[in-house]
């Protein structure tokens, strides 16, 4: 009986698989982006977004003639949300107002820096606003951290900009 029940579960768990690629692919291709970025597509399939409003890993050029990259963009009845999709472990510490958020691994023993998602989001909303010359409909910086990490003390969030844990992606 054993057998028979991992071999089940081992059917149901693929026949899913195969499912969420259907639906990733009615988006993007399966080797674009980040697999992060992939599960947050899959996610808002689910959620019930068309895949005609997600657009994921988009490339905007600006005006030095350098390039933006974006993780994903959703049009919704509420406006336009812009993602910025990062995978961490540890506890991660933020102030909106700061360049450099750390990441703490090893209970304090070994902290690392990295450029803050909300300027770097906000970036992208303003590139995104100017690129599609849209003033009047509301944009929302959305900054969504996968993996085992724990938002401990982030400060500074300003209006429209929402930080969470994919777990909480409904939610917001």
């Amino acid at each position: 009986y054993l057998i028979v029940i991992l071999l089940l579960f081992f059917i149901v768990f693929i026949l899913l698989k195969i499912r969420d690629y259907r639906l990733l692919k009615t988006v993007t291709k399966l080797n674009r982006g980040t697999r992060t970025e992939r599960n947050l597509v899959v996610s808002l399939l689910k959620f019930g977004l068309p895949p005609t409003h997600i657009f994921h890993d988009l490339y905007l050029k600006k005006r030095t003639g350098n390039y933006s990259q974006i993780d994903l963009v959703a049009i919704t009845a509420v406006g336009v949300l812009v993602f910025e999709v990062k995978s961490y472990s540890g506890w991660i510490f933020g102030n909106g107002n700061y360049n450099q958020w750390t990441q703490v691994l090893a209970y304090g023993k070994s902290k690392y820096r990295f450029y803050n998602p909300i300027k770097q989001n906000t970036k992208h909303v303003e590139d995104l606003k100017k690129e599609l010359s849209l003033e009047n409909i509301p944009f929302y910086s959305i900054i969504v951290f996968y993996g085992d990490c724990t938002l401990k003390d982030i400060s500074f969030v300003p209006n429209g900009t929402y930080i969470l844990k994919s777990e909480r992606l409904n939610n917001v």
